[in-house]
């Protein structure tokens, strides 16, 4: 071990600064832990996610696009594989109905029979546990679906079928498919059932969904508009199959479906991980100001015994060093850690293995550089500032007379005090004490008012998604949706559905999907606009309420009008209110004036055509798919009942359902969806206010330092150790309300920025603002508490300095 006798006195002086207050080094260390931990947490993360989403979307050997239909022959696959660009095609059938949960109730679940599952090639569906391939009556879950249905291996689901007869299916494994939505993201359970288990569950064996994959030769980078191409095509020769179209989903070129999503989550997050890392920089400043500003003395006295001023800089500077040596030991391996929990987690929220801990040298080279070499450069300006004090002045300083001389802000502070003469002595001593520091005041406050902001933008952006919600919700003017699975007769479905208690109103819509076109000549389908659905509600409709932005609604007399959202508008601009537009439903083309544009909301792309003119073109007059209720009760259990009640009447009464949506708990799923968004910013939140506390705990510690020599005078006359003490905390108030007050302004055009940003990455289309008052609250009540605690241990420090302790001091 090396002789602490033999390290040069100027090194012993680094390990006295550092070792010698323990707590100075232990506040500068958080702060700077703090920084890092962040940042490389998020890199890590991202790297993480980088490596393990991507790795799991490609052995899954991806659809390039999706086609889904009303039920089809196999014939028609083979015709999709057979054109010009496309390499591979399956087809799949789904079969959406009712499972019932091990916690009792009836939720929504999605079975899919494929055909081969030994000859997969898109779309893989792989075994995770138990027996493959399913066998006749069994199911194997979807790994995500597990835990919302509270059934394991071996055991038992029953189901409902769309004609309303009750199943039961085996479980008899587990499997991993990674092109579904987590089932927490789409509210429903995925089973795999073979082609021979559709006949029990009332259903056709034929197909619903081609999933194809294009030959290499057509892709253009990441560039979609090729493979919609290719998916025309093969929507056109389903058409041609006697089959109506529904939606065509196009993937990015080796892109996961949810990665925007978390590309946008971890942009938020590096955006506060670097705030983190510069507020943590100016609480190194501060200190390392207040260490200089404490070390007057001794820096001249090293200056007077020959010592030059590089010598000096690079002595502190090493200190600093030193400070983020011991920060990187610490957040280091803290941050692989968290990045390691935050993948596990984020995998099982969006469905996709985790590849487990990792940390690799470009992090550890990053996080060096954010905890030694960032707090070096940040330290140079002050360091060489503080060290350039000759020795006459170092000498001369006392202290007291080291503060600044009167400027405006002190003379108009020392005015409003002299107002303020009834408050306690110790009290206006606070506020006084308050201002004396502007430099470490500004620097301390930067910190607690970016904290504050950051904090109460959150809380703003968490009440602008709701805000959105509720706006996009508010479309809806129905409790309950049914659709079927089949055209009925619309009088036939509203008959039905009146009978079951507690329903007080019933519309019955139609409904289909197409696809725009520019004009009605065939050259046109082959740039046709992505699918767009059709919603064919009664004139006077009372159960949605579209926001018209621009035109007017449907309105009595109407026939062959149209009113566009602006969804739908996105990808056909040319469409404005008066002129035609050409929309082709399977073999028809449809000739349609646009009398309006409604704003769109969460909705997808939907236009709207008058019932009557609509059924009786597609030949369905008076059919319907679909009927929307309100419920008598507003009480929402009330009404998910109500909905479990419809599905079983209708079923009895031969109309085969295929969905029942609840709006309420609809809305409930998007919300449980957002809080995974505001809860991981409100951590990142947390982060910057723990740096904020850490900041004044510093400045406060600095502070009883500074005037150790004034705390021994105010005991000399008489002051007691609670009196000192509160004029501390009472001090740390000050600077935690007056961090609140900037902070509450300051949120609101951050909040605003920071709204509009996440609206647009997360749902492409700015959120409707909503400020957060509570969020203003919260923080107000965390400031002030934030405030004591920091102070407690400075005042206890400053309360118990007795009068020979502070005559002593130097």
């Amino acid at each position: 071990m090396l002789d602490y006798a033999l390290v040069s006195p100027r090194w012993r002086k680094v390990l006295a600064d550092l070792w010698g207050n323990k707590l100075r080094t232990l506040l500068v260390v958080l702060s700077i832990t703090v920084g890092v931990f962040s940042v490389g947490m998020v890199y890590s993360s991202y790297l993480m996610f980088e490596r393990d989403l991507a790795l799991s979307w490609k052995t899954a050997a991806p659809a390039s696009a999706s086609v889904y239909a009303d039920p089809f022959d196999e014939e028609l696959v083979d015709s999709i594989r057979s054109l010009r660009g496309v390499k591979e095609a399956e087809g799949r059938r789904n079969v959406d109905l009712r499972v019932h949960t091990a916690n009792g109730e009836w939720r929504q679940m999605f079975l899919t029979a494929i055909p081969d599952y030994n000859e997969q090639k898109v779309n893989l569906v792989r075994s995770q546990s138990g027996v493959w391939p399913p066998g006749d009556g069994d199911v194997l879950l979807e790994r995500s679906s597990v835990a919302e249905l509270g059934v394991t291996t071996g055991g038992s689901i029953q189901v409902e079928t769309s004609a309303g007869r009750k199943r039961t299916l085996k479980v008899t494994g587990t499997v991993y498919d990674s092109s579904q939505i987590p089932s927490l993201f789409s509210g429903r359970s995925y089973g795999y059932i073979n082609m021979d288990t559709l006949e029990k569950l009332d259903e056709e064996r034929r197909l619903d969904q081609v999933n194809f994959v294009v030959e290499p030769w057509v892709l253009q980078g990441k560039e979609t508009a090729p493979i919609e191409a290719v998916g025309r095509r093969a929507w056109s020769k389903l058409e041609q199959g006697d089959t109506t179209v529904f939606w065509l989903q196009v993937n990015k070129p080796g892109e996961h479906p949810l990665q925007g999503i978390i590309n946008a989550l971890i942009m938020l997050l590096t955006v506060l991980g670097v705030l983190s890392l510069l507020l943590g920089t100016f609480l190194l400043v501060n200190t390392v100001s207040a260490i200089l500003a404490q070390q007057v003395r001794q820096v001249g006295i090293m200056k007077a015994i020959g010592a030059r001023r590089n010598q000096i800089l690079r002595m502190y500077l090493i200190l600093v060093g030193a400070y983020g040596v011991l920060a990187l030991a610490v957040a280091a391996p803290l941050g692989a850690l968290a990045a390691s929990a935050v993948t596990g987690f984020m995998a099982q929220v969006f469905n996709f293995d985790s590849g487990g801990l990792e940390l690799p040298p470009k992090v550890i080279m990053l996080e060096a550089a954010a905890a030694i070499v960032v707090p070096i450069l940040a330290a140079i300006w002050p360091v060489w500032r503080g060290t350039g004090i000759t020795v006459r002045e170092a000498v001369s300083d006392y202290g007291l007379g080291s503060v600044a001389a009167k400027g405006r802000l002190d003379t108009w502070i020392d005015k409003l005090l002299d107002k303020l003469k009834r408050l306690p002595r110790s009290v206006l001593l606070s506020l006084r004490n308050t201002f004396r520091r502007k430099w470490r005041l500004a620097l301390t406050l930067l910190t607690l008012t970016v904290a504050g902001t950051v904090f109460m933008a959150v809380f703003s952006i968490r009440a602008s998604l709701y805000s959105t919600l509720d706006d996009a919700l508010d479309y809806f003017r129905y409790d309950v949706s049914v659709g079927f699975t089949e055209n009925y007769r619309a009088t036939r479905i509203e008959h039905e559905v009146l009978k079951v208690p507690g329903v007080k109103a019933a519309e019955s819509w139609g409904f289909s999907s197409g696809r725009i076109l520019r004009d009605e000549r065939k050259l046109s389908e082959d740039d046709a606009s992505k699918n767009v659905f059709i919603l064919a509600p009664p004139v006077g409709t009372t159960m949605i309420q579209p926001k018209i932005i621009e035109g007017r609604w449907l309105v009595s007399g109407d026939e062959s009008a149209l009113v566009v959202n602006t969804e739908a508008l996105k990808d056909s601009p040319q469409l404005k209110v008066g002129s035609p537009a050409v929309i082709k439903v399977g073999s028809r083309k449809l000739v349609f004036t646009v009398v309006g544009i409604a704003k769109s909301t969460l909705t997808g792309p939907i236009v709207y055509a008058p019932y009557p003119w609509f059924t009786g073109a597609i030949q369905e007059a008076g059919g319907a798919r679909s009927v929307q209720i309100v419920a008598q009760s507003t009480d929402p259990q009330d009404q998910s009942n109500l909905g479990r009640k419809l599905e079983e009447h209708l079923k009895k009464n031969n109309l085969r359902v295929q969905n029942v949506d609840i709006t309420w708990e609809q809305k409930q799923r998007i919300r449980s969806q957002f809080d995974i968004l505001t809860i991981f910013l409100l951590l990142m939140a947390v982060l910057l206010a723990v740096v904020g506390a850490l900041g004044l705990m510093g400045t406060m510690g600095i502070n009883v330092l500074e005037r150790t020599r004034e705390i021994g005078i105010m005991r000399a006359i008489g002051a007691s150790g609670v009196a000192i003490g509160k004029v501390f905390v009472v001090e740390a108030l000050c600077i935690g309300v007056l961090s609140w007050l900037l902070g509450a302004i300051l949120a609101l055009p951050v909040a605003a920025l920071l709204s509009y940003q996440v609206g647009v990455l997360f749902l492409q289309s700015p959120l409707a603002f909503s400020f957060s008052f509570l969020g203003v609250g919260i923080w107000l009540a965390l400031s002030t508490l934030l405030s004591v605690l920091a102070s407690l241990l400075p005042a206890w420090n400053a309360a118990r300095l007795s009068v020979r302790e502070v005559l002593s001091y130097e």
